[in-house]
């Protein structure tokens, strides 16, 4: 499934002017299936290369870190709960 941008917003502190993460809106189709992903994820300073900032970062960076988190996330655990009903 290819996994496109389809919004990116920075965070700015109002306080001090300084941009402390980015909303990048994740979205996929699989065209045979139907199967969709549609996903915001939040990309944290901490999160950007050693000594770089959302104003020195490229977006298309910011973007490609969303797309690693969001296979992260949604990634199955080799351990995983059962709810019971």
């Amino acid at each position: 499934m290819d996994i496109q941008a389809n919004s990116f917003n920075y965070n700015v502190n109002l306080q001090d002017g300084t941009i402390d993460s980015a909303k990048v809106g994740l979205y996929g189709r699989d065209e045979t299936s139907g199967d969709y992903v549609n996903a915001q994820i939040k990309v944290e300073q901490s999160d950007l290369a050693e000594g770089a900032t959302f104003l020195t970062a490229n977006p298309a960076d910011v973007v490609t870190i969303a797309k690693k988190k969001l296979a992260e996330d949604t990634a199955v655990k080799a351990t995983t709960t059962t709810q019971t009903q």
